[in-house]
């Protein structure tokens, strides 16, 4: 069968967007032809993981160990996403960076010091991830080398919420 799949545009999160509501969630086996959604994380079936800024490291892996995600939404005092923060983020050179630029031990790196900010944060638009398929979405991730996908909608003309999550890892439990 050709490859007929397409690279999905990415764009900048670059405003204040908060996090869908969830409802009841349940996820099938989907195949490269399915609608992407099939394979989106919907946070408006599943609550998004949050931290705050000022948390620690050994809190944001704690998190995600007991949550069992590996990306946590970094939220500000009225809930907006300010940034994001991952267990590759955590595990990776950056706190080691952050410890040896600032001279501090790494009990008192925050996650506000390492996260990604909402400045660098690439995201699919929810208008054209509901007209793709799953291959489309697997192709988009594999070009970027990405390990997740951030949604992004605006349901009226002045808010924008982070509608899913497309994860690798959760992409590749399937057949």
């Amino acid at each position: 069968m050709p490859c007929n799949y397409q690279e999905l545009e990415i764009k900048t999160l670059q405003v204040a967007a908060t996090l869908c509501d969830p409802g009841d969630h349940s996820l099938e086996k989907v195949s490269m032809e399915d609608p992407a959604i099939n394979i989106m994380t919907d946070l408006t079936s599943i609550a998004a993981v949050t931290i705050s800024p000022s948390s620690n490291l050994s809190e944001a892996t704690d998190r995600m160990l007991k949550m069992k995600v590996k990306l946590l939404f970094v939220t500000d005092s009225k809930e907006r996403i300010i940034g994001l923060i991952t267990y590759s983020d955590i595990q990776g050179e950056r706190p080691i960076q952050f410890q040896q630029s600032n001279g501090v031990p790494r009990s008192e790196v925050c996650v506000l010091d390492i996260m990604t900010g909402i400045e660098n944060i690439e995201v699919l638009d929810w208008a054209v991830v509901e007209k793709s398929r799953v291959g489309d979405i697997a192709m988009t991730m594999k070009k970027l080398n990405r390990q997740h996908a951030l949604v992004l909608e605006q349901p009226t003309e002045d808010t924008y919420q982070i509608r899913g999550i497309f994860s690798i890892s959760l992409l590749s439990s399937q057949p």
